[in-house]
């Protein structure tokens, strides 16, 4: 029985002017590329849509009772196993992307579990409320 060989196709005649050009084009795509994700990743400045709504602090009160997460982070955010989160003490800066992000997604490497299936977004910014709450309950208390 015969096999067929199939022949590639030959790449297009370029002329090196052109070839040139693709490569500086290819270059400043990727340039431009690499500078919109870095600009991107810096504009991702995730607020709050909760602020210090004190409504929304009581629901995520409610929220840190009934998600269990007092087991870990004590009654009132004050810290047990995990760490107090409404003091000034971070590893992290604490901003609230980054508390959401770490209630949302956990924190890898600790006990510190996801959260995305229980909670929705906007429960776990109440959550995140609730905390940023506290902190400032905190904070006033010690003036």
């Amino acid at each position: 029985m015969a096999s067929a060989t199939l022949a590639a196709a030959p790449p297009p005649m370029q002329r090196p002017e052109d070839a040139k050009m693709n490569k500086s084009t290819r270059s400043a795509a990727l340039g431009l590329a690499l500078l919109g994700a870095g600009a991107a990743c810096h504009a991702q400045n995730v607020k709050n849509p909760f602020g210090l709504d004190l409504e929304a602090a009581a629901e995520g009160k409610r929220l840190y009772d009934s998600q269990g997460c007092m087991a870990c982070h004590g009654n009132n955010a004050r810290g047990a196993v995990g760490p107090d989160l409404t003091d000034d003490e971070w590893l992290r800066a604490p901003s609230d992307e980054m508390i959401f992000n770490t209630i949302k997604n956990g924190r890898a490497g600790t006990l510190m579990s996801p959260f995305r299936d229980a909670m929705s977004d906007e429960q776990i910014w109440q959550l995140v409320t609730y905390l940023r709450d506290e902190h400032r309950k905190r904070r006033e208390g010690a003036q």
